[in-house]
């Protein structure tokens, strides 16, 4: 399948809250749903990690895994946000409820809209990662390194991108992200 690829600047949508699925057509990984657990994004889980607190009424209804445009957050009630980063290794993380605390290294931004152009399929607007510390890395990764911790949770595959520190093998490189409009403001009260 050809591709042509266009960079976009403007917004994707006038929503501000979106769902993210992977595009990588001709994968195992295409169109699977990334749910937020344990500070990353995974697929094949039944849905997000969450947490409301008792006094806290009524949380708001979990809508599922929310990010703002431009990955630059999470779509979260909790006071403070949530924000998203991109790890020295690479892992796509958003930080826990009421912290700021990054890890040293950690990218903030480097998200841009991209046009994708197919002979055969319509157009596509996907979210695409270039790294901002000048090196020119970059890309959309699809990875099967899910952590011991999330045993049990059904997830199949971890979110990456291209970063100096990014050594991982087994990936497959995908064409970006699809950001998937909602009507929700936010996903829940805080993911955890």
């Amino acid at each position: 399948m050809k591709f042509l690829v266009l960079l976009a600047y403007s917004a994707v949508a006038s929503a501000t809250s979106y769902f993210l699925t992977v595009f990588a057509p001709d994968t195992n990984v295409d169109g699977g749903l990334f749910n937020a657990a344990g500070q990353g994004f995974y697929t094949g889980t039944s849905g997000p990690a969450t947490y409301c607190p008792d006094n806290v009424k009524p949380c708001p209804e979990v809508q599922g895994t929310l990010v703002h445009a431009g990955m630059t957050g999470m779509a979260v009630a909790v006071p403070g946000g949530q924000s998203i980063y991109v790890a020295p290794s690479g892992a796509v993380e958003y930080t826990r409820a009421h912290s700021a605390n990054l890890p040293e290294g950690s990218i903030v931004g480097g998200w841009y809209n991209k046009t994708v152009v197919s002979d055969c399929d319509p157009t596509r607007y996907v979210l695409d990662f270039l790294s901002t510390d000048g090196s020119n890395i970059g890309g959309v990764k699809v990875c099967p390194d899910v952590e011991s911790y999330m045993d049990g949770t059904g997830a199949s595959f971890r979110l990456y991108v291209g970063t100096k520190g990014f050594n991982l093998t087994d990936c497959v490189d995908a064409v970006g992200l699809n950001l998937n409009p909602v009507q929700a403001d936010v996903g829940c009260w805080q993911y955890i």
